[in-house]
């Protein structure tokens, strides 16, 4: 299989589905083994950086911690990452096999504008939505192909539900993402076994924007968001609608 039929393979996923039934069984909880070694990576990418670390507590089948490398300029961005969605091996399309195995593991990013403050709350205080959404974002995103015993990967698309509930009511419309990448540097390297980490960055996305991508194509949309601050791979919460002409985007704010 080529890379551009790799490629078109993910153009067409959008991912429409239900919540996995639970199980009452106790699942054994997983561990990255990379962790180190995708935790120096990173520092190695984006270095001399404040790293803090939200530690998952949740105890449940796939553990990810969601790193930050705080920006080090207010004119500049903070980086989240994910250490423990490569702690299984997503399950691929037969037909990569064994000719792209190597896409087997992966781990995400996200990057914040560096006015925006993840502090944790006090205890016995509740998390604010507005402000922890792309860290529950992130760990949904990397426990998602191990849930359905499926793949993500570049041009995948994940709406919020059915609906395109936004992710935050009070201070956004964008309501799906989409995987995507930084440079290859950044965006891929190997551990000293030898596998293979692909890293995706996380683009989030509008509805109008998810439906041009599905009739468009991945590379169309791109093109249109190289216009904007970012590439849209910032998470600005009110950023344009590239899809969205301004007859409609004046309606919408009525």
């Amino acid at each position: 299989m080529e890379e551009k039929e790799i490629k078109q393979t993910a153009e067409a996923s959008v991912y429409h589905h239900v919540e996995p039934k639970t199980s009452q069984k106790h699942r054994p909880v997983h561990v990255t083994p990379y962790a180190k070694e995708i935790q120096q990576h990173m520092n190695k990418c984006f270095p001399n950086r404040t790293e803090r670390v939200f530690f998952d507590h949740r105890n449940d089948f796939v553990q990810v911690d969601i790193h930050i490398l705080e920006a080090p300029t207010k004119q500049d961005f903070h980086v989240l990452y994910t250490v423990g969605m490569s702690a299984l091996a997503m399950r691929l399309p037969e037909s990569f096999y064994p000719e792209y195995q190597m896409l087997e593991h992966a781990e995400l990013i996200a990057l914040l504008p560096a006015e925006w403050k993840l502090t944790e709350p006090a205890e016995g205080e509740a998390y604010s939505n507005s402000l922890w959404w792309p860290v529950d974002l992130l760990q949904y995103l990397a426990r998602f192909p191990h849930e359905y015993q499926s793949w993500l990967g570049w041009g995948h698309t994940i709406p919020n539900s059915e609906r395109y509930v936004s992710y935050d009511e009070e201070t956004t419309k964008l309501c799906g993402t989409m995987l995507s990448a930084l440079h290859e540097n950044i965006s891929m390297f190997h551990t000293k076994n030898g596998t293979l980490i692909n890293l995706y960055a996380l683009l989030p996305l509008y509805q109008e924007e998810i439906a041009f991508q599905q009739k468009e194509g991945t590379e169309a949309l791109l093109q249109k968001l190289s216009g904007i601050n970012g590439f849209g791979m910032i998470f600005f919460p009110d950023r344009p609608n590239v899809c969205m002409d301004k007859a409609e985007g004046d309606a919408a704010k009525e």
